[in-house]
């Protein structure tokens, strides 16, 4: 299991925000930490109820499984991971997901390309 994935199901580790109740405006904190000595957390934080939002149109466009997803806030992208059931476990905000991205080698342009095709 990677350790996202990790961070994202930890209680600890991982903000949770439920779409079926009412989501307060409160922050939601990267759950970065310089893995595995957790000796740094990072201080970012972004709107509960954006990445609420977020999830809630994913989920609208036939997301049915968890995932990672995007979204904007402020003009810069943040990555969360969502669960089927409206929870939203946690976020990375954009140097965080940046780093996450490039260590797995992940290209944008591909996936836009890839996404452009299913439609």
């Amino acid at each position: 299991m990677s350790s996202e994935k990790t961070d994202m199901s930890s209680p600890e580790r991982a903000a949770r925000v439920r779409l079926d109740v009412k989501v307060e405006e409160f922050p939601l904190q990267c759950v970065w930490t310089r893995h595995p000595t957790n000796d740094h957390r990072c201080h970012a934080r972004v709107s509960a109820r954006k990445v609420a939002g977020a999830w809630r149109r994913e989920l609208e466009l036939g997301g049915v499984r968890a995932d990672f997803f995007r979204f904007r806030w402020r003009g810069e992208e943040w990555l969360a991971y969502g669960l089927p059931d409206g929870e939203v476990r946690g976020v990375y905000c954009p140097a965080h997901r940046a780093q996450r991205e490039q260590r797995l080698g992940y290209d944008p342009g591909l996936a836009l390309t890839a996404a452009g095709h299913a439609s």
